[in-house]
């Protein structure tokens, strides 16, 4: 499973790191892997899992999606600014994901069927060239022993 933040980005993305300290780091690390877990159930619907990269916008859901379990975990209060800031990020947040699966917001992602695999055919588009033995044809068109083998057109 891939995590789509670290802790250091909880809090360029996500929340003050004050609000952070007193909390244990494997805490921070579990909300993290659950937030990862939350996005792939809906990027599941239209990509191949794991995804092998993916931008900013992955990344600052899962910083905000893991905030706001750490929050409402230390417990929430709707009614402080701060909490009502996060509350609302994780809204959004939750709100983009959902719009993943019916097509109506493209995330940044390269996935796992767009990586090359032992086997696997070239893209469309691209030239594959295979041959079982040497046919004499050298680089700058001239055999090992100077002379020209080939004398006829290269591609």
């Amino acid at each position: 499973m891939a995590e789509y933040c670290t802790t250091a980005q909880l809090t360029q993305y996500g929340i003050r790191a004050e609000a952070l300290r007193t909390i244990d780091p494997s805490d921070l690390q579990a909300a993290i892997e659950a937030a990862s877990d939350t996005i792939d159930g809906y990027l599941r619907s239209r990509y191949e899992l794991p995804l092998v990269a993916w931008g900013k916008d992955i990344t600052v859901i899962c910083a905000r999606l893991a905030v706001y379990q750490l929050v409402v975990v230390r417990g929430f209060n709707a009614a402080r600014a701060g909490d009502e800031q996060i509350e609302k990020q994780y809204d959004v947040s939750l709100a983009t994901l959902k719009d993943i699966p019916p097509g109506k917001y493209s995330p940044s992602v390269t996935d796992s069927s767009s990586a090359a695999s032992p086997g696997a055919s070239a893209p469309a588009g691209t030239v594959q060239v295979f041959s079982d033995s040497s046919r004499g044809y050298f680089a700058d068109s001239r055999s090992q022993d100077g002379a020209r083998p080939f004398q006829g057109r290269r591609f």
